[in-house]
């Protein structure tokens, strides 16, 4: 016998029968199954974040940062600086504050022990629309490619919270600021104080960077800038910060001059 034939009749049995149950059911019968299966279907699985981390931040939530949409300078700091950094003081987990304190820019070209790291590169201060006018902001883009060599590095000042670069062709690091206090420019001093999120691949990590500068001159009176740094890390999970404990700390000194002296400078009456 053709096997299309013994198919076909199968299917219209199969029909048939289908049919005829469904017509035994009643309206209320058939509501009533309807209604069970809903009830009783299994709820789609919902992934639920850890929270439980101390006094820990969320990496993951909206920032905050309209108070203080950038860090602010002295207008005289507009133009180009040599900035030079020095590693003073480290403690705490070597691997975490390599990691961490490489994907923030940091280069070591003489020396394998974190202790050691000196560092110098090209800062520069431009305006920028989102901080009153008499205050200058830092070319972030720009300082990230002079520290790292990068020459793919993804920054907008009217943006200034997330940065991107590429260390090789094809793997990335993005830096967004997570929250932020500033000190403004005052014959004190000035500052600032940042949590970033950073995202190395599948990898997320914390650091909290407090950076504070003085204005001064040195023994020729050509005028520079004076400042400390002191990063910390924390550990992360499940996009909490758990900032209560750092993982590591690394304190650097910073000085910034002038490039090519009084003939690129600012006026010192301007400083």
């Amino acid at each position: 016998m053709d096997l299309r034939i013994i198919r076909f009749a199968f299917l219209v049995v199969t029909e048939s029968m289908v049919l005829n149950a469904v017509d035994s059911w009643t309206r209320q019968e058939f509501l009533a199954s309807s209604v069970s299966s809903l009830l009783f279907s299994a709820p789609p699985v919902e992934r639920v974040r850890s929270v439980d981390v101390g006094d820990g931040v969320d990496l993951m939530a909206e920032p905050k940062l309209q108070k203080n949409p950038d860090v602010v300078f002295p207008s005289s700091m507009e133009g180009l600086w040599t900035c030079k950094r020095a590693v003073t003081t480290f403690d705490g987990d070597a691997f975490m504050g390599t990691t961490v304190w490489k994907a923030l820019g940091g280069t070591n070209k003489k020396s394998s022990q974190l202790e050691t790291f000196n560092e110098e590169y090209e800062s520069r201060f431009i305006p920028s629309n989102l901080v009153d006018p008499s205050y200058k902001v830092l070319d972030r883009g720009f300082e990230m490619a002079s520290r790292t060599g990068s020459k793919n590095v993804v920054w907008d000042v009217r943006e200034p919270n997330r940065l991107k670069y590429y260390y090789n062709e094809n793997d990335k690091i993005q830096i967004d600021v997570v929250q932020r206090a500033v000190e403004v420019p005052s014959d004190a001093g000035f500052g600032f104080q940042e949590l970033y999120r950073i995202t190395d691949g599948p990898f997320v990590r914390a650091a909290l960077v407090k950076r504070r500068y003085r204005r001064a001159f040195d023994e020729q009176n050509q005028r520079q800038v004076q400042g400390l740094e002191i990063m910390k890390t924390f550990r992360v999970l499940d996009g909490m910060a758990g900032t209560e404990f750092p993982t590591a700390t690394i304190k650097t000194s910073i000085l910034m001059t002038r490039p090519r002296g009084d003939d690129y400078d600012i006026p010192s009456a301007a400083f």
